[in-house]
């Protein structure tokens, strides 16, 4: 009797266990998790297990059937335990408010208020992770074949999503970084046109190095375009002035600058730029004086438009 009623409950909070996991894996901050494996082993243990999405909540739905099918029988033995005839019966009948409300609604809700409780669980959740592994091991392969890779892209980018907005409401600094990339995630499909610089000069290949010095003096970063013979423009810098022989033409001295498509977005271009070597370009079918400038790109994601170019403005 008393086995049987041990067994009740330590499958009641078994079953809380893998159902509150379910919702705080979900709704965990996963960059603040792996800042905070580095100094808490449970976290890094997380870290760890979590590894795989679909292994991981392979574990918990086999745990939580688990532990609702011993929930039964244990349920099952008190009842008969007290004489009580059809037990099987009258254990569903009571067991199944009990179960959705101490084994699903109130573990839910209270991960739900704070996902970073999760942590909490982590060592235990190891133990099942590992002893589940041989069964997880084929359920999450079959899962991955069956989801498919657009499917897993679209819900990767749900979950990346809630994971941002969750991480706004953290500590200012980490709510900044949070925010930056939320908006580099909504600026899909919104071409390159907002993160376009057009307050770059624009000098003339034949111009003066003393009027070029003070031109750049009056960039916002000492940067300008020079027009090339090719119809195409290059990036100048104050740098390159400084030990320039005063005849040297300003279009030998510049840098040409990549031309990206029209209709890439801001994932795109960094991609294109980065395998260039490069952080400033022009792009088809835009003004010839507005440049893709990726620092600049940067700056309006971290910051609120209006305060982006202010903050090129003064020299950090």
């Amino acid at each position: 009797m008393i086995w049987m009623v041990l067994l009740l409950l330590i499958a009641l909070l078994g079953s809380a266990m893998f159902a509150g996991s379910e919702t705080g894996f979900y709704g965990l901050n996963r960059l603040r998790l792996r800042q905070m494996a580095d100094g808490s082993l449970p976290a890094a243990v997380l870290v760890r297990i979590t590894t795989s999405s679909s292994g991981f909540l392979a574990a918990l739905l086999l745990g939580n059937n688990l532990a609702n099918s011993l929930a039964v029988q244990g349920g099952i033995g008190v009842l008969e335990g007290f004489g009580i005839e059809r037990a099987e019966f009258w254990t569903t009948i009571a067991l199944t408010p009990v179960l959705l409300l101490l084994g699903e609604l109130l573990p839910k809700a209270w991960m739900l208020q704070r996902p970073v409780r999760l942590v909490l669980l982590a060592l235990p959740l190891a133990f099942f992770r590992l002893l589940f592994l041989p069964l997880t091991l084929p359920l999450a392969w079959l899962a991955s074949r069956l989801e498919g890779s657009g499917a897993g892209l679209a819900l990767e980018r749900r979950q990346l999503e809630t994971l941002l907005h969750e991480g706004r409401e953290q500590a200012p600094g980490e709510a900044r970084v949070m925010a930056a990339a939320l908006r580099a995630l909504d600026s899909r499909g919104q071409g390159l046109g907002p993160f376009l610089r057009h307050d770059l000069p624009t000098l003339s290949p034949n111009l003066a190095h003393d009027a070029a010095r003070a031109r750049l003096a009056q960039s916002p970063d000492g940067n300008a375009l020079v027009e090339l013979k090719s119809g195409q423009f290059g990036l100048l810098r104050s740098r390159n002035l400084l030990d320039a022989p005063a005849q040297q033409p300003l279009s030998a001295l510049a840098v040409a600058l990549p031309v990206l498509p029209r209709g890439l977005d801001l994932g795109g271009a960094l991609v294109r730029l980065r395998g260039l070597g490069a952080a400033f370009a022009v792009v088809e079918g835009e003004a010839a004086t507005a440049v893709l400038d990726l620092e600049y790109a940067v700056a309006l994601l971290v910051m609120p438009a209006p305060s982006a170019s202010s903050a090129l403005e003064t020299p950090s």
